[in-house]
């Protein structure tokens, strides 16, 4: 190969120089750790992703268990909001009927100012202002507001067949009664004055069971007024420190009739929670020749089992109470099979539901045996039977009407506001 010149020799280095001047001037290239970086990662735009189909599902299932959860929560909200209407709660009820009271003692009021002549003392019995007398229709006399619109009414007044007071009654259990009617024969029935009513509730819901009211015959009303006047003579424990009723001892004795403080110190006793008030109302029921009644009406369907099962959960929490200090008065043979013929009364009179409406009445007589009868509201109705012994009733009674835990606070209460009615007259007056 023949020798390159030198003037090749140089042309070719020059080119080279600037070939890498040239490259040298140029914009740096992005590094290959990034450029590569860049070129291969390529994330994926979420919103534009399609998702898989077992996506779709999971999201399916999970959209309809909302709706589920959520119409299930707006359905128990308005069954409890109903719940709570029907319970009455908030005592709306009773509510609307303290205002109806309260608008016709205002217009009585009135009234009074119009020039017509006022006599002093009572004006007619019984005189507790929480009943609301109404006249009824058609002859069915007067009635009360009970405050619940299942039971709006009970009577001031009901007859019951004298029959229950002999000693052997003409029926047997389970058999047909008719219905004593108030034009009825006098020898047919005797009249009940009502005392004071109120409702039964359960749990903390106040559901309520039945309305209660007691009644007592108008022909021992003079026997009731100096049983409860010789209690305000006489009160318990007064030697033990207890507060007296009749403050001036000079002529209690001769007492037929309680002024307003007496009246008012007797009602502080009926309703005393403690052994004073048990002792005050065992006085005024151990005694025979005092005739009685409950009439119970249950708000909503129930059955005799369930009503039992009540009262005798009452009598047996009473009878250990009063057992310490009566010496064993409720206790033994003849006091257990008392309570067998007492359950028994309600399981064998071929009827076990008591529908809403019916007519339950337990009959406290002269001796203190307690019969029970049942009635409809049409139609004849039925003797369930009798418990002799006294123990069971007056149990019974004292379950509505003394002590802490009684049945009904309402219902006692109204008792002894209708009773104060009663000792606010002289003896034989009413």
């Amino acid at each position: 190969m023949p020798p390159i010149p030198p003037l090749q020799l140089q042309l070719r280095a020059a080119a080279r120089a600037r070939t890498q001047c040239l490259r040298q001037s140029r914009i740096p290239s992005t590094p290959r750790t990034i450029r590569n970086t860049s070129t291969t990662t390529n994330p994926k735009n979420p919103l534009r992703t399609t998702p898989s189909p077992r996506s779709r599902d999971q999201d399916l299932a999970r959209t309809k268990r909302s709706i589920y959860i959520s119409t299930s929560g707006i359905i128990l909200c308005a069954v409890g909001m109903y719940a709570v209407i029907k319970a009455d709660v908030f005592g709306l009820e009773q509510t609307t009927t303290t205002t109806t009271t309260e608008t016709g003692n205002e217009n009585k009021q009135d009234g009074e100012g119009n020039g017509a002549m006022k006599l002093d003392g009572p004006v007619g019995f019984p005189g507790n202002p929480t009943l609301t007398i109404i006249h009824g229709e058609d002859g069915e006399g007067e009635k009360v507001e009970t405050g619940t619109s299942s039971v709006p009414y009970f009577p001031t007044v009901m007859r019951l067949p004298r029959w229950i007071e002999s000693d052997d009654t003409p029926v047997q259990s389970g058999e047909e009664i008719p219905l004593v009617k108030k034009d009825a024969a006098e020898e047919e029935g005797e009249e009940y004055q009502l005392l004071g009513l109120g409702i039964r509730t359960v749990s903390f819901l106040n559901f309520q069971v039945y309305v209660v009211g007691m009644y007592v015959a108008k022909s021992d009303l003079a026997e009731l007024q100096s049983r409860l006047v010789r209690t305000a003579v006489h009160p318990p424990h007064v030697e033990d420190g207890g507060e007296k009723v009749i403050a001036n001892e000079v002529g209690a004795a001769a007492a037929t009739s309680l002024v307003s403080m007496e009246r008012d110190r007797l009602r502080e006793l009926l309703l005393d929670q403690a052994e004073r008030g048990d002792e005050a109302w065992e006085g005024i029921l151990k005694e025979g020749g005092l005739r009685t009644a409950f009439r119970i009406v249950p708000t909503r369907n129930t059955d005799f089992l369930h009503l039992r099962d009540g009262w005798v959960r009452g009598i047996t929490g009473r009878a250990k109470k009063y057992n310490p200090t009566s010496g064993g008065e409720f206790e033994g043979e003849g006091f257990g099979k008392a309570m067998g013929e007492f359950k028994g009364l309600f399981s064998g009179a071929g009827q076990k539901n008591v529908p809403k409406g019916q007519t339950l009445v337990l009959a406290r007589g002269r001796k203190g045996q307690l019969d029970v009868l049942v009635w409809g509201e049409k139609g004849p109705g039925r003797y369930m039977g009798r418990v002799t012994d006294e123990r069971i009733s007056r149990l019974v009674w004292m379950n509505y009407l003394a002590g802490k835990n009684v049945s009904s606070e309402g219902a006692r209460r109204s008792v002894v506001d209708g009773i104060m009615g009663v000792v606010e007259r002289p003896v034989g007056t009413v």
